[in-house]
């Protein structure tokens, strides 16, 4: 058909031709209408699906986002619980740091005010032994010369011949005043301000010239002694009293053992200290007594003044050294350490 010609029913060749085509204009216009329906039909259903999908993916994320927020929940209470873990640990190694701390204190505490009652005692011991010495000092004098023309008149008299009766008396008397004048030497020792004259020296030289002597002390009580010198330097000591120290920790150490029992004496160094020990095997000291040696007139002895080892403590003063007693049921040994000497040397 000529594209000139109208769509008027004058323009068709025939009506059937005419109503064709307006039938086709009408069915096109419907299929065109049903086209955008579908249209609108499949954009709507797009939509849905797209929600559809796009509320699946989120619903799906959401599952993941919440496993994943499960996942770091758990590895955050894993995490806490091993920091916890750790902290306690850290904690526990800590506290045990700080008992250590404190036992380490506690301990050097302990040891501080052992060590002040041991000072306390020691300075209550030399306070009464400077008393005594200071008594000593002040009525020796006095109380040796009338002595002395006691005993002079004494042996005059028994050496007479119409007294010779009572020469046994005599010589009791005599040996009494020896003895009190030998008491009173000891007193004297006894005093704070005596005069010491120190020298430096070997301590191993002079108990090497002593052992003689102490060995035939124990000899002739069925005893033995031992010196057992070690290395050892110099120090400073007044001879005599170092000397009257020595023997009286010998004897003491002898007097209190059984027959066959034996003194060990030895020297060492003990840091920048020089000790000498007196060991001997007897039954031990009683723990009641430890803490009253030293003390004047307190002795165990039958016979004895109870000034021997106040002499021991006074001398040891006097050379700022120290007395230590170890004691047990298999013996006793009595330790005199000895500081390092000072640089001036004494003469």
């Amino acid at each position: 058909m000529p594209a000139t010609r109208y769509y008027r029913i004058e323009d068709w060749e025939s009506i059937e031709e005419w109503k064709s085509f307006i039938d086709m204009k009408i069915e096109l216009k419907e299929l065109k209408a049903e086209r955008l329906n579908l249209q609108r039909m499949v954009n709507d259903r797009t939509n849905e699906l797209k929600q559809e999908v796009d509320k699946r993916e989120l619903k799906e994320l959401e599952e993941q986002r919440l496993g994943l927020q499960r996942i770091v929940d758990d590895r955050e209470r894993e995490l806490k619980h091993e920091a916890e873990k750790i902290e306690l640990k850290e904690l526990k190694a800590e506290r045990h740091s700080l008992q250590g701390m404190i036992d380490d204190r506690t301990k050097e505490l302990n040891h501080e005010v052992e060590k002040r009652k041991r000072i306390e005692l020691e300075v209550a011991k030399l306070e009464r032994l400077n008393v005594i010495g200071q008594l000593a000092a002040g009525l020796g004098h006095e109380v040796r010369n009338p002595m002395t023309t006691i005993r002079g008149f004494l042996q005059m008299l028994q050496n007479k011949t119409d007294l010779l009766t009572y020469k046994s008396y005599f010589d009791l008397m005599i040996e009494e005043l020896d003895r009190t004048n030998s008491i009173i030497s000891d007193f004297l020792s006894l005093a704070k301000n005596k005069q010491t004259e120190l020298k430096r020296q070997s301590l191993n030289n002079l108990l090497a010239n002593l052992f003689p002597l102490l060995l035939a002390d124990a000899y002739t009580q069925g005893k033995n002694c031992i010196f057992e010198p070690g290395d050892q330097a110099d120090v400073d000591i007044d001879t005599n009293e170092i000397t009257q120290l020595v023997l009286n920790f010998a004897r003491n150490g002898l007097e209190s053992m059984s027959k066959d029992g034996c003194l060990t004496i030895k020297t060492f160094m003990e840091g920048q200290n020089r000790v000498v020990s007196f060991k001997d095997e007897g039954m031990g000291i009683n723990p009641e007594h430890i803490s009253k040696l030293g003390t004047p007139f307190f002795t165990t002895k039958e016979s004895g003044t109870g000034l021997g080892l106040s002499m021991c403590y006074s001398i040891a003063d006097r050379h700022r050294a120290q007395i230590e007693v170890e004691t047990g049921s298999d013996g006793t040994t009595f330790l005199v350490r000895f500081p390092q000497p000072e640089s001036v040397i004494y003469s």
